[in-house]
């Protein structure tokens, strides 16, 4: 086999795995942990959103994973505030609701004032807790895009020592991950270039 076939195949699994790390634009996920307001930063992250759609239908997946370990009992996601494009969109219709709580929405959202609206997943003690899922179908009355932080979720039920409750944005992986892995994929061709007979 020549070192153009080597580095080819390289190269070849590098864009397969960056193909898969990279998120398709249809089908986003996003795992949460990064604190946006408020004061605990739990020591895992602690949710998980996928979301599917284009246009003016978007599909929401929302998986708590064990709230009452990463907070405390009683710990529960009351909302996720949406960061949309345009701004003025009007607020979708929601259907095809399943899961551990209810979804609706309202006006406003995350405690910095750029959040369009939110989906609320509460009302009264039915809501998000540990372990549960729900998922959704949002239909916007014109095409809308995700911009900034996109989503944001509300933890609530916390303890005074935990501030009450907190807002946190998804965690996203650093530009130096992707750096790495190519410098992987290249010094692995580099590797297999100087063991080939000449």
């Amino acid at each position: 086999m020549s070192c153009g076939r080597i580095c080819r195949a390289a190269l070849a699994i590098g864009a397969l795995a960056l193909g898969l790390a990279a998120p398709r634009a249809d089908a986003l996920t996003y795992t949460y942990g990064v604190l946006l307001s408020g004061s605990f930063v739990p020591p895992a992250s602690f949710a998980e959103l996928t979301v599917t759609g284009s246009g003016n239908v978007y599909d929401f997946s929302l998986s708590a994973f064990d709230l009452n370990a990463l907070f405390t009992t009683g710990a529960f996601i009351g909302s996720v505030a949406v960061d949309l494009s345009p701004s003025s969109a009007a607020l979708p219709g929601i259907s095809d609701v399943f899961g551990g709580a209810p979804v609706s929405t309202s006006s406003g959202g995350g405690p910095t004032g750029v959040w369009d609206f939110r989906f609320d997943l509460a009302d009264g003690q039915d809501r998000l807790t540990a372990n549960e899922q729900v998922s959704w179908r949002a239909t916007f009355g014109e095409p809308v895009t995700f911009v900034g932080d996109q989503f944001a979720l509300h933890v609530q039920g916390l303890t005074l020592n935990q501030g009450d409750s907190a807002w946190y944005v998804a965690q996203i992986p650093e530009p130096s991950t992707y750096a790495m892995l190519l410098a992987g994929l290249g010094l692995l061709a580099l590797m297999m270039r100087r063991r080939l007979p000449r």
